[in-house]
């Protein structure tokens, strides 16, 4: 298939300033300052199917084979796995290091040069507004429930169990130039901007990778472990350092890699599941731990199955899986909906699909609202007060892009790190 590598006079236009352009269906898969995917125009679409797995693989059946990816599907699939929205594009506008190439079908390539030619720089998001309500779970209720899954642990019914809070905001404004400001904050590896429809959009600052496939060749990297950045390096690598020599932080990882290499092993080829490393990255907000689980496909097996093999992701919902996801439900007031879902995207032999963490859903209602979720892992040895402090820390982001401030706290800067929808 030709790719066609767009010359200079559209070197300034960014992939910001290219899905302002398109207004409506574009979807962005945001390398957070790295690679990233554009692309619009879907030639059908799966909506809420009963088997999102077998709608996806129907609808990706003879993707072209371009790196990283040349048309296929993109889409999102919720958290229960009841919602989903997957759709079949003919190609791709992929942007890295300042230049611009065209994948997919001729048709697809002549309308990607013809938006390229019409998109003009945007000038800078203005402030986050001021909101016009904020409302969250009260951190006593919160505290409480921590408590009781730790009764829960202590029985032995279950080893770890992920509980969020949902946060509403009310007053958002346009969900893009929300958007803006949040990539920008952010500047996650695994980011997307999707509008299915215009009441309904979602705006993803995920730093966590549930599926990668290149041909046979398949890996996830759960995160389990968080300490809040600060401001000072000196306290900021302190802060890292402690991530590194936790025990109850690797106590944590080490199950959900236990678990990850469990669902992996469903669809891989015996023997050829491994692990590397643990390591500790720098967010915009937060420190991570995290460790990459990698395999091959056994014989029948496409990507398609390994992400309904690994889907939730056990980083979101505890171990044992099932039994978590129970307790998840009896604990927590408000559905998941996209969050601890998925976003992404699979070609012809490449995959890549995030865990919809850091994932806020748009709708018009009340000037603009946005519903999005923090929460954390809980343990044997988690304490209630610091597991809600570990929330107001992974939502800092999304509150300074969003408009409420009230969590905002002095933060380094930081390099982008390893990783992308694109790499």
């Amino acid at each position: 298939m030709t790719r066609d590598f767009i010359p200079g006079s559209t070197l300034t236009i960014t992939p910001e300033d290219l899905v302002a352009s398109l207004q409506s269906d574009a979807v962005w898969l945001d390398g957070g300052g790295g690679r990233s995917i554009v692309t619009w125009g879907p030639r059908e679409v799966a909506v809420n199917e009963n088997d999102w797995e077998d709608a996806g693989r129907r609808l990706s059946a003879g993707a072209p084979a371009g790196e990283p990816f040349a048309g296929g599907v993109v889409g999102s699939v919720a958290y229960d796995g009841r919602r989903s929205w997957l759709a079949r594009v003919e190609g791709a506008a992929i942007y890295s290091d300042g230049t611009w190439t065209i994948d997919g079908s001729p048709s697809f390539r002549a309308q990607a040069r013809r938006a390229l030619e019409r998109a003009v720089p945007l000038p800078p998001a203005p402030p986050a507004p001021a909101l016009r309500s904020v409302r969250t779970m009260d951190q006593a209720v919160y505290e409480g429930r921590v408590r009781r899954i730790l009764a829960w642990i202590a029985e032995g019914d279950c080893y770890q169990v992920n509980l969020s809070r949902a946060v509403v905001a009310e007053g958002v404004g346009d969900p893009f130039v929300a958007y803006r400001r949040l990539s920008h904050l952010a500047r996650a590896p695994y980011a997307a901007w999707l509008r299915p429809s215009p009441e309904y959009a979602v705006l993803s600052a995920s730093p966590e990778l549930l599926l990668a496939a290149d041909g046979e060749r398949v890996w996830s990297e759960p995160i389990k472990g968080t300490r809040p950045r600060h401001g000072d390096p000196v306290a900021d690598r302190a802060l890292a350092g402690e991530l590194r020599t936790s025990e109850k932080d690797l106590a944590e990882l080490v199950m959900i890699v236990d678990l990850v290499r469990n669902d992996l092993g469903r669809v891989a080829r015996t023997g050829s599941v491994t692990w590397e490393k643990r390591r500790v990255t720098a967010h915009a907000n937060v420190h991570h731990a995290s460790q990459i689980v990698r395999a091959t496909l056994g014989d029948g097996q496409d990507s398609w199955a390994a992400l309904g093999a690994l889907f939730p992701a056990g980083s979101i919902t505890g171990a044992p899986k099932i039994r978590a996801c129970q307790r998840i439900a009896e604990v927590e007031d408000e559905p998941r909906g996209l969050y601890c879902g998925t976003i992404g995207f699979t070609g012809g032999r490449t995959a890549r699909w995030n865990v919809a963490i850091r994932t806020a859903e748009w709708s018009p209602a009340a000037g603009g609202t946005l519903t999005w979720h923090v929460g954390g892992g809980i343990v044997a040895d988690s304490d209630p007060t610091e597991e809600w402090k570990e929330t107001v820390a992974k939502g800092t982001t999304m509150a300074r892009a969003f408009g409420d401030v009230s969590d905002e706290g002095r933060l380094p800067s930081y390099s982008r790190q390893q990783g992308s929808f694109c790499s």
